[in-house]
């Protein structure tokens, strides 16, 4: 394994004696070793324009950070190194540095040292581990993904999906992905399941991938990232759907309902609106129920006979201006006119 010497077990009485799952597994857990990782990717070449920072667990992209080392790189290639193994430690030394001071972390109350009433990213990183990446950069990127059931030895593909990101933090998806890519992500979702199955995995697991449209051939490359042994933010609308229409994906990524009838959702489980501040559930469900005088609720409530329409959800949250909702249509484009459609009557909400 590459970088074997930089993995470490957690040791709990560097917190007070408390144990995490990950202190049982070999991570990178130090900003030091961290360092030395990425310094040895770039005396090998590799020299992004930047690097993201991953936490072993950080739902959402919460524990995602990135960090821009060009300035670093730039120097290291100019300088005439002569003991490799020296001009790496020293380039070590200076990421070290930077991670200190210019690490920007996606979770906007995330800091690199702990604060009161927050843990740092620092310490984040001796709790639960940390790997860093090449921030993959190209025309039109997109993050889609793959959804998946292990069961025994059988892999089933749930789904696929857009992932909506605001920076690298997860706000919503578009089922289905993009059929450019599609089958080839599904491919790797189904090796990704079988290589999980053979280790003992059992249960639902994503694969998220980027994608990166060349701009001379107008092809994809599309790159795996990250796999999350749970479910995730795309398992609720998908069994939303699921459950509302009835049916299953079919071999061609698409769902199709049980009498074969095609259907598509946008959704997402953190739309904010200040005219939602103190709302509560059942004045946003009269509001749906008030069609007579109020045809935005007419177009985007739940039709139960055509299987088309909006479901809330995250109503625990709608006194505080924020609320989730899956928007289900027999296209992708009319998903997406439901989807503008509850933007609207919600910004726009006045109650009934």
């Amino acid at each position: 394994l590459e970088d074997e010497d930089l993995l470490t077990y957690g040791d709990s009485s560097e917190h007070g004696g408390k144990v995490y799952w990950a202190y049982n597994h070999r991570y990178i857990r130090s900003s030091h070793n961290l360092a030395i990782g990425i310094a040895r990717k770039i005396a090998r070449g590799i020299r992004p324009r930047k690097w993201v920072v991953k936490l072993n667990q950080g739902f959402s992209g919460k524990g995602n950070a990135s960090i821009d080392l060009q300035h670093i790189q730039r120097r290291f290639a100019e300088c005439q190194v002569g003991d490799l193994e020296e001009a790496t430690f020293r380039l070590a030394k200076l990421i070290e540095k930077e991670l200190a001071t210019n690490l920007k972390c996606e979770d906007p109350k995330m800091t690199w040292l702990d604060t009161p009433g927050q843990v740092g990213f620092r310490t984040q990183i001796q709790r639960l581990g940390v790997i860093a990446e090449v921030f993959i950069e190209g025309e039109v990127p997109t993050s889609p993904s793959i959804q998946a059931v292990v069961e025994a030895n059988d892999v089933c593909i749930v789904s696929t999906h857009e992932q909506v990101l605001a920076g690298q933090v997860y706000s919503g998806c578009r089922n289905p992905c993009n059929p450019a890519y599609r089958a080839s992500i599904m491919e790797a979702g189904l090796k990704v399941g079988k290589f999980l199955a053979a280790h003992g995995v059992r249960g639902h697991f994503s694969v998220d991938f980027l994608a990166s449209k060349q701009p001379e051939s107008g092809s994809w490359d599309v790159y795996a990232v990250e796999v999350n042994l749970r479910q995730g933010g795309t398992t609720h609308p998908q069994a939303t759907m699921a459950l509302l229409c009835g049916g299953s994906i079919c071999s061609d990524g698409l769902f199709r309902t049980n009498d074969g009838e095609l259907r598509c959702y946008v959704a997402t489980d953190c739309h904010y609106s200040e005219n939602l501040n103190g709302c509560t559930e059942k004045i946003l469900v009269d509001a749906l129920e008030c069609t007579s005088s109020n045809p935005e609720a007419r177009r985007i409530r739940w039709n139960k006979a055509d299987r088309i329409g909006v479901v809330f959800h995250l109503f625990k949250f709608i006194s505080t201006g924020r609320i989730g909702f899956t928007a289900i249509g027999r296209t992708v484009e009319e998903s997406q006119t439901l989807f503008t459609e509850t933007v609207k009557f919600l910004d726009s909400f006045r109650g009934c």
